[in-house]
């Protein structure tokens, strides 16, 4: 039961820590070329980020 408890308490500790330092974690992964390249191949891979993409770069919308 306790062990429940701490489990679920530093999971939520994790969460916060990387909530309050989310740029700084970004910034971090963004910097290694790999992975860069990597997150954005993901993402242009979601048919939403690519098309909002577009918008902005098109102009159009």
């Amino acid at each position: 039961m306790w062990k429940m408890v701490l489990q679920i308490f530093a999971i939520g500790a994790v969460i916060y820590v990387g909530y309050q330092n989310r740029y700084r974690l970004l910034n971090v992964a963004l910097s290694s070329g790999a992975l860069r390249r990597f997150l954005v191949t993901r993402s242009l891979d979601l048919p939403v980020v690519r098309d909002r993409m577009m918008q902005s770069v098109l102009g159009r919308g």
